[in-house]
């Protein structure tokens, strides 16, 4: 949105809730302040008893298995943004005076579609702001099922039944072949896949090995060497069990108030055991975003913005150190511009032409006018 006027005596009030500027000629802005994006990366792996684990040792000798089924966490990484928004507690209304008919002296207010103001041009500019998503997402990499593949669950029996008839002084047996199917048991089974994961083995050595002496490719060697190798994975995990890794990205803010140069304040909770938690939550170890101020502007002091200003009120901002702290870990530590721990300052321009930074609300270029 602009605004444009034949600029005279300018004033500038800070807004508060009783104040109503209907009646003037002007307009309010914002001064900006600096809003923290927190994205943090977890890796969860899950950790999956297989269902023949305890015939692990006896079939195949196995004696490092996944025997408990258990989460864990780890961070991965963990980034820092700044985005730039209006500051609800630095809004004012800039008073433009009576208007001019005949001067040819016309400006350009600057202000965005955040209310945050540019400064005053000769010429009408375009500002935008991007747009940014939350995005929360997992990414799983790995199956949770186990492949039991084409196993027959049923086997077959045999019963011999013999029959005696007593014949006066003779005794005659016959002999009755009884088959029918019953379902294996879990040993059974765990055999099965145990020799047939011995039989893979087996296939994969003589692939490689060329003790078929066939000429394949080399990217028909690289398929069929990997379907084997998937394949004997697959029955190895019905022994000692599989990890399934899930990416898990989630997003957080917080934007630190003026009198907050340096603080360490609590974001979100983690834990290795339950992973990513609100503050609210029973477990886990905090994580906070730490901030350390520069004291840049520790020898400036604001200006009295309780009555009007003559002039353009503007904001010399400040710079600190700014990172994530996870116990003795830091992530992501920057150095960063943070307006709202910056100070208020003025500015006289009458005909003059003024430019501000749109991320800080300092001062970025003025160009005297007589």
């Amino acid at each position: 949105a602009y605004g444009f006027t034949s600029i005279a005596q300018v004033t500038t009030t800070k807004v508060t809730p009783l104040e109503d500027f209907s009646a003037s000629n002007g307009t309010i802005y914002a001064l900006p302040k600096a809003s923290f994006r927190i994205d943090v990366w977890v890796e969860k792996s899950e950790h999956m008893k297989g269902p023949y684990a305890i015939y692990a040792k006896k079939l195949l000798g196995l004696e490092s298995i996944i025997d408990l089924n258990s989460k864990s966490y780890k961070i991965k990484n963990v980034e820092i943004e700044a985005e730039i928004i209006a500051d609800t507690e630095q809004l004012y209304f800039v008073n433009l005076g009576e208007n001019s008919e005949k001067s040819e002296n016309i400006k350009y207010l600057q202000i965005n579609e955040s209310g945050l103001f540019g400064g005053v041009t000769e010429t009408r500019q375009t500002a935008t702001i991007k747009n940014q998503d939350i995005l929360i997402e997992a990414i799983v990499k790995g199956n949770r099922s186990f492949r039991y593949f084409a196993d027959a669950n049923l086997i077959e029996k045999t019963d011999t039944i013999i029959r005696r008839v007593d014949i006066d002084t003779s005794r005659i047996e016959k002999a009755i072949i009884k088959k029918y199917s019953v379902e294996k048991d879990m040993l059974q089974r765990a055999q099965d896949a145990a020799t047939t994961l011995m039989e893979i083995r087996k296939n994969r050595f003589e692939l490689i090995s060329g003790y078929q002496e066939v000429a394949y490719s080399a990217g028909t060697m690289g398929i069929m060497n990997g379907e084997l190798k998937q394949m004997e994975d697959d029955y190895l995990a019905l022994f000692a069990g599989k990890t399934v890794l899930t990416d898990e990205h989630y997003v957080f803010y917080y934007s630190p108030a003026a009198d907050q140069p340096n603080i360490i304040a609590p974001v979100f909770k983690f834990s290795d055991q339950s992973g990513v938690d609100y503050l609210s939550g029973s477990g886990g170890e905090k994580i906070s975003l730490a901030i350390k101020s520069n004291g840049l502007t520790e020898n400036m002091v604001d200006i009295n913005t309780n009555s009007a200003v003559n002039g353009m009120v503007y904001r010399f901002p400040e710079t600190a150190e700014v990172w994530v702290k996870y116990g003795s870990k830091e992530f992501d530590k920057q150095l960063m511009v943070i307006p709202q721990f910056g100070k208020l300052q003025k500015i006289h321009f009458n005909q003059n032409v003024m430019e501000l930074h749109p991320s800080t609300g300092g001062l970025k270029m003025l160009e005297l006018r007589k």
